[in-house]
């Protein structure tokens, strides 16, 4: 009922005169508008409720969006209960410290999936170093090149060279990494990345939405607690 007055309000105080002069003449355009209107004015919940819903069918079609980008590499059943998808850049401190738990997660978790997602936003090197990960992925080696990358000490530059040791040293080609690295659609995806970070109000790394809803940072009890959250939410869902 909600969403078909929403629609109806929408028709006749925001279309188009030429789409709407297709179906009511003037006058009788003027006396719908103002019977809806005197309707929203008497009955204001109508409206709230149809913005509501609204708005959580885009938080809804957001988190599809980022959890089923076939661009990131993701650990887990695509139909886990639940689903963490990290914001990170290679050079934080607190996503090196979140990396051990996030890997263990993929390992010890058959219930959740884990989407990684580059996010370079502090330095030169932490921009080639995802532009390096995307570049490497069809390689198969994506996590291990990852692991590198973050156990590369921050108190250490992270230079090219850098970089193409810790890809041989997880098994990538280098010379195919370095010629991919090149393909505009690497950045592309960077692009889309810091798009959905913008959605869900991401200004710093790491940032973790888990089922849709962001935790930032890595403070793991806070995590965990919404894991424990999501997964019975997905529970009570699908009674």
């Amino acid at each position: 009922m909600v969403a078909r007055l929403f629609a109806l309000a929408s028709l006749v105080l925001f279309a188009a005169p030429a789409a709407s002069a297709q179906t009511f003449n003037g006058q009788q355009q003027s006396e719908i508008r103002a019977i809806v209107r005197e309707y929203l004015v008497n009955n204001p919940d109508v409206l709230r409720e149809a913005l509501d819903a609204l708005a959580e069918r885009n938080a809804a079609e957001r988190w599809q969006e980022i959890r089923n980008d076939p661009r990131d590499f993701a650990v887990g059943p695509s139909d886990a209960a639940v689903t963490i998808v990290e914001f990170y850049d290679y050079r934080c401190a607190y996503c090196h410290h979140a990396m051990e738990w996030v890997i263990d997660l993929t390992r010890t978790r058959r219930d959740i999936r884990v989407v990684f997602k580059e996010f370079p936003i502090l330095t030169n090197a932490s921009m080639e170093a995802a532009r390096a990960a995307l570049a490497a992925r069809p390689q198969g080696r994506y996590l291990q090149f990852h692991q590198g990358l973050m156990n590369h000490p921050l108190d250490q530059e992270l230079t090219s060279a850098d970089i193409d040791a810790i890809a041989r040293h997880a098994g990538i080609d280098v010379t195919r990494m370095r010629r991919a690295m090149d393909d505009p659609e690497i950045m592309r995806t960077l692009e889309q990345n810091h798009a959905h970070a913008v959605d869900y109000n991401i200004t710093g790394t790491p940032g973790f939405v888990i089922n849709g809803e962001l935790i930032p940072g890595f403070n793991q009890p806070m995590l965990e607690a919404r894991i424990r959250e999501a997964a019975r939410e997905a529970r009570t869902a699908r009674r």
